[in-house]
């Protein structure tokens, strides 16, 4: 978590200093210390943690590069009447949701029908598959149509089966000296891929909720392949 309040405020873990005490800004019963290492600054339940709905993970670099780039207030947002769900990234139209690890495909789905019917907002999934790539697991090419066509060997079903839906789509993350995305997507039992670059994604979903960032590229610079496992 980037994220406690502290002394009743929303509070960004770089604003406070090593040790300081606040409460999780879902589950407000739990408390949280600041953990401030060299590399990775985050938030720590201090005994207990509350027991998370099925896919929200422990966070690595990886993610916290992703969240740096917008504004405090579009991040890590609790959404719903009854605080149903955390955003990792809420914009106007946009829920952008940052996956590394397995989540089942029922959750993914419920996740993506919260946030349409939440000011029928798409749902972005963002999934991390540096090991895929890493093994060769993914091939791209192109069909006699000119269509990219991806074949994962033992892919992220959950990942593959999400980006059917009408209302989200699936980019995944492949490498850190990469600077594209894979958007993917399935289609009567085919699995079709497009090739965006990373500064263009972020030009086009989260320039405008980033009071900061000039350059994409920059932020994602200091990762190596060891913060994507």
């Amino acid at each position: 978590m980037k994220y406690a309040i502290v002394n009743g405020v929303k509070t960004n873990i770089r604003d406070v200093e090593k040790g300081t005490i606040g409460f999780d800004c879902w589950y407000r019963d739990y408390q949280v210390k600041a953990c401030k290492g060299h590399y990775m600054q985050y938030w720590k339940y201090v005994d207990e943690k509350p027991a998370l709905p099925e896919g929200y993970e422990n966070e690595t670099e990886w993610h916290e590069c992703w969240k740096k780039l917008v504004n405090d207030e579009c991040c890590e947002v609790i959404c719903g009447g009854n605080n149903e769900h955390r955003a990792d990234i809420l914009t106007d139209k946009e829920a952008i949701e940052i996956q590394y690890s397995s989540i089942a495909f029922e959750a993914a789905y419920e996740r993506t029908v919260f946030y349409h019917n939440l000011k029928a907002r798409r749902t972005i999934w963002i999934v991390n598959a540096y090991k895929s790539c890493r093994d060769r697991r993914i091939e791209v090419k192109k069909n006699n149509n000119n269509e990219i066509v991806v074949n994962w060997k033992y892919a992220k079903k959950w990942a593959v089966d999400i980006s059917h839906c009408s209302t989200s789509d699936v980019y995944l993350d492949l490498s850190p000296t990469s600077d594209k995305l894979l958007k993917i997507w399935k289609h009567d039992g085919v699995l079709y891929g497009k090739w965006i670059k990373k500064h263009d994604f972020f030009n086009k979903h989260l320039k405008e909720y980033s009071d900061e960032i000039d350059d994409f590229n920059k932020v994602f610079a200091r990762l190596n392949s060891r913060d994507y496992h």
